[in-house]
Order: C-alpha cells, then sequence, then structure tokens
C-alpha cells in the first residue's frame, strides 16, 4: 500500500505545475505588451479623429492690396536756395606796429577800441625830434656832396679845355679827372639816400592807418616806449566782411557749384542774404558766395564757402555787420529751372521714391533731391510732372507690388497719373 501511494504521488506532481508556468508566461507577456497596445490605440484615435475632424474652407477670393495715401507731384518754376550759418570776419586785419623807435607823444581821439580811420589818417605820434635833426644832417651832407661833384665838374672842364689848347687829341679820363667826378657823383647819391631814409623815419613817427577800418585792440599809450615792430593796435578793413559757412556734397551739387569753385565776372556766384538778430531786430544785408575753398575737411568731411558783404558798415544799413557775429544766410541759384515738387513725406529713407503707377502698382524710384525743405522736397530727375508718389508708410516695398491708392483726403482712387512714369531700373529694399 505505501509503494503504491508513492508511485500516485510522483506521478502526479509535474501535471500541477504545469498550469502555473504557463500562466507567468502569460503574465510577463502581457506585461511586455500592454504600452504597444497604448501606443497603437492613441494612434489609431489620433488617426480616426483627423479623418473625422472638420476641415478648414479655402476662400476663392485673393489677399487684398494694402492701402497707400499719394499725392501728386507737380513741376514749377524754382531757384534752388540752402539755408547755412556762419560767423562773421574781416576780409583783412592786420596788426599795426611801429617802425622806428620812441616815446608816443600823441594819439588820435580816435585811437581807441571802435576807433573808424581812413586810409592814411594819422593815428598817433612818436617823439620825432632826433628824426628832425636826422633830416638837417642828411641835407647838409647832400649840400657837400653836391658842392664837391660841382667843383670836380669845374675842375674837369678846365683841364680839358687845357688839353685841347695843346692839341694833343682826345684827353685820357685820368687828364680831364673823370675818376674824381664818378667817385663825387657816388658821394652824393649815398648822401641823397641817407636824406631819404631820414625823411622816411621822420615819416615814419606818424603811425598812419594803412587802410579804412576800425580798431579792434588797442596795445599801446601816450607815454609808452615802443620800438622797432612793437605793436600798438589791431586794425580791421570795413570795405568787406567775409562768412565762412559749411557746405556738404548735397549743396555744392544743389548749387552746382565745384570744390574749388572761384566767381569771374561771367559767374559771379550765388546770392546771399544774410540776417541775423541785432538789437531785438532782425538785420539783413547782401552778398554773394565768391568762392568756395580747395579742399575738404578731413574731420567734418564739408567743404567751406566764403560769402562776402560789400561796404557793411555802410549807412545804407540799419546796423553795421561787425566780426564775431553769428549769421544766417541763405544762399540763392544763378538761374531759375523746373524742378518736381512732392511733399517731404514723399522721400523715403531720403534717396527713394514709390511712385503708384496707372496700373496700381509701386515702382520703386532711386532719386536724389535738389533742394529739402520742412514741407517739400525738389527734384531735378527722377520724378515726372503729375505722378502719383506715396505719402504713407508702406511696410516691406517691392518693385511691381500691388496696392490700393488712397488721396490725402482719404477717397479710394483707382486713377493713373496724370503723367506716365518714367521707365526706371527695378530696385528692391526689402529689409
Amino acid at each position: 500500500m505505501n509503494k503504491m501511494d508513492l508511485s500516485m504521488t510522483t506521478q502526479t506532481a509535474p501535471d500541477e505545475d504545469k498550469p502555473k508556468g504557463l500562466w507567468a508566461g502569460i503574465r510577463r507577456i502581457a506585461i511586455f505588451a500592454a504600452p504597444l497596445v497604448v501606443i497603437v490605440g492613441g494612434g489609431l484615435l489620433l488617426a480616426v479623429m483627423i479623418a473625422t475632424g472638420p476641415k478648414a474652407k479655402e476662400k476663392g477670393e485673393p489677399p487684398h492690396a494694402p492701402a497707400v495715401q499719394f499725392a501728386v507731384a507737380h513741376a514749377r518754376p524754382t531757384t534752388v536756395s540752402i539755408n547755412v550759418q556762419g560767423e562773421a570776419r574781416p576780409r583783412v586785419e592786420a596788426t599795426l606796429a611801429a617802425q622806428v623807435a620812441g616815446r608816443l607823444v600823441w594819439a588820435s581821439p580816435k585811437f581807441a577800441e571802435g576807433g573808424s580811420f581812413t586810409e592814411g589818417e594819422v593815428m598817433a605820434r612818436i617823439d620825432a625830434a632826433d628824426y628832425q635833426l636826422a633830416v638837417v644832417r642828411a641835407r647838409a651832407q647832400v649840400a657837400q656832396a653836391q658842392e664837391g661833384l660841382t667843383r670836380e665838374e669845374a675842375e674837369g672842364e678846365l683841364a680839358r679845355q687845357d688839353w685841347q689848347a695843346l692839341g694833343r687829341g682826345d684827353p685820357p679820363p685820368l687828364a680831364v679827372r673823370e675818376p674824381q667826378m664818378a667817385q663825387a657823383r657816388a658821394q652824393l647819391a649815398s648822401a641823397e639816400a641817407s636824406l631819404r631814409s631820414a625823411e622816411l623815419d621822420l615819416n615814419r613817427a606818424s603811425i598812419r592807418a594803412p587802410f579804412t577800418g576800425r580798431i579792434r585792440e588797442r596795445r599801446a599809450n601816450v607815454g609808452d616806449y615802443v620800438g622797432p615792430g612793437s605793436p600798438v593796435a589791431v586794425m580791421f578793413s570795413t570795405d568787406t566782411m567775409e562768412i565762412r559757412v559749411p557746405l556738404t556734397d548735397a549743396d555744392l551739387a544743389s548749387m552746382r557749384l565745384p570744390v574749388g569753385f572761384s566767381a569771374t565776372t561771367a559767374n559771379q556766384g550765388p546770392a546771399a542774404h544774410v540776417t541775423s538778430v541785432t538789437g531785438g531786430r532782425i538785420q539783413a544785408w547782401e552778398g554773394r558766395l565768391v568762392r568756395t575753398e580747395a579742399s575738404v575737411d578731413a574731420r567734418t568731411r564739408l567743404v567751406y564757402g566764403i560769402v562776402e558783404v560789400r561796404d557793411p558798415f555802410g549807412s545804407r544799413h540799419a546796423a553795421p555787420l561787425a566780426p564775431g557775429m553769428f549769421v544766417q544766410t541763405r544762399l540763392e541759384g544763378s538761374n531759375r529751372e523746373t524742378l518736381v515738387a512732392a511733399p517731404r513725406s514723399a522721400l523715403k529713407r531720403n534717396e527713394f521714391v514709390y511712385v503708384v503707377t496707372a496700373q496700381n502698382t509701386i515702382d520703386v524710384r532711386q532719386v536724389r533731391a535738389a533742394q529739402t525743405t520742412a514741407d517739400e522736397v525738389l527734384f531735378r530727375a527722377g520724378l515726372a510732372d503729375g505722378e502719383r508718389v506715396v505719402v504713407s508708410v508702406l511696410t516691406s516695398p517691392r518693385q511691381g507690388m500691388e496696392v490700393t491708392p488712397i488721396d490725402r483726403e482719404g477717397g479710394a482712387t483707382t486713377q493713373p497719373a496724370a503723367a506716365p512714369t518714367t521707365p526706371q531700373q527695378p530696385l528692391d529694399i526689402r529689409p
């Protein structure tokens, strides 16, 4: 009995272990397959949602062209002008100095800052007693030299007569005292030169105005001892005043002036209207741009022009144009020419204009303004009379871009410009 039970037990043990191992394998497969099932299921669900979701309908109408405001350009006769600023300075200014040594014994009442003198007028005098004595001595030397020359000429004539009485032909130079006469003439010339020098020193003891002008600074007073070259005053001429004005390359192009320009009889240069506020009033003077400097300033890249105002202290002016005054100068072109005017807002980036063509497209043109003011800009080329130019902001403009033009009063229009567009090279200025 025991043997039979043991054999039955041995045979049933493996049969009970088989279900346990199968379930364990199934659980392991389920653990690894679960994520894959979730991913595949999610993908299928997303595909079903996309397939069954609502679809966007395409619009049949094209996008609207952007609206822009325009203004019509007009041609008109114009004289180009530019406004510049500068400081007035005298054309001629000199430091007066004594030419002889001595003590100042007299000064003119005008010998003061701001005093006015005419050319040759005596401004001050140096003690001339020594120079007067020098003139007297020089005249005595001239008289002695003259007497010596006369004596030698007489003796020479007597010697010539004696030689001729002997009948020996032409006398030799030494026999008729020609060397002695030459020496006497040289002594007379030297004495006369000394007299002239003494007279010049005497004349220079009176300090005279070298030109018509005014005194800027007085540097010597009565009682001061001055030597040759000692400055006594600074004086400037009042016949012409100059104004040095800066000019850019665009200014030169507007006025059609080259670097190194100099006025001539045929081309007197642009007229200049000079103004300044003096004594609470606006004073005006008329002048001309007579030349431009022949070099470009290395730091500012500017060319400086010189404006001349004649007779700035004349009675025809309400106030004088004095040195050091800061003035406004308006330069006007020499000739009247026809230019095309457009609003200031039509010039984009200082070099482009957007023209609205007859087909309501944009024609981008690169231009150069002849003159620019606060309200408008004038062109010599690049824009025609009657063309429509964009005056509003246009984002990312392109050549040939379609737009909806609107006049400045707000009314839409599709009418072409009055003048045909000028063919231009296509430009693309997209940023």
